[in-house]
């Protein structure tokens, strides 16, 4: 299984090359995004139509929000299972991974529950997870 974050998700929706040829060369494994992902993706998009401030600009709030909701309906989404709450727990004891986002450590524990790739630009947020294997499409 391959598993895009969310900045990634993101990149690939605004056509990025890079992003793109991957994710197309991807093959039978199986592309997907966590359920957090999910989550961020439109709840982005519901913050936006509620700060609309005119009909236009409404129009196209609601076109992207279609729009997102088109493109994740492409992508298998992992939700929690018990394998991926007891990376949870694990994880939250973890000494150095304290300063590590919630969004970000969630994604971590479903991947490792996966045993999936990790697609991602922010190597960084994710390099004291032991065991996730990670890769970045976008640089």
């Amino acid at each position: 299984m391959i598993l895009l974050d969310t900045d990634t998700l993101t990149h690939f929706s605004y056509g990025d090359e890079n992003v793109r040829l991957r994710v197309e060369a991807v093959g039978d494994e199986e592309l997907a995004i966590a359920m957090i992902t999910r989550h961020e993706v439109l709840r982005g998009r519901a913050e936006s139509l509620l700060k609309a401030a005119n009909e236009e600009e409404l129009r196209k709030v609601v076109e992207r929000f279609q729009q997102s909701e088109e493109l994740l309906a492409d992508f298998l989404v992992v939700g929690f299972e018990e394998a991926s709450i007891k990376n949870f727990g694990r994880l939250r004891k973890q000494r150095n991974l304290k300063k590590m986002g919630r969004a970000d450590m969630l994604i971590a524990c479903i991947a490792l529950a996966h045993a999936a790739l990790l697609v991602t630009r922010n190597i960084k947020d994710y390099k004291d997870v032991v065991g996730l294997r990670m890769e970045n499409w976008v640089d």
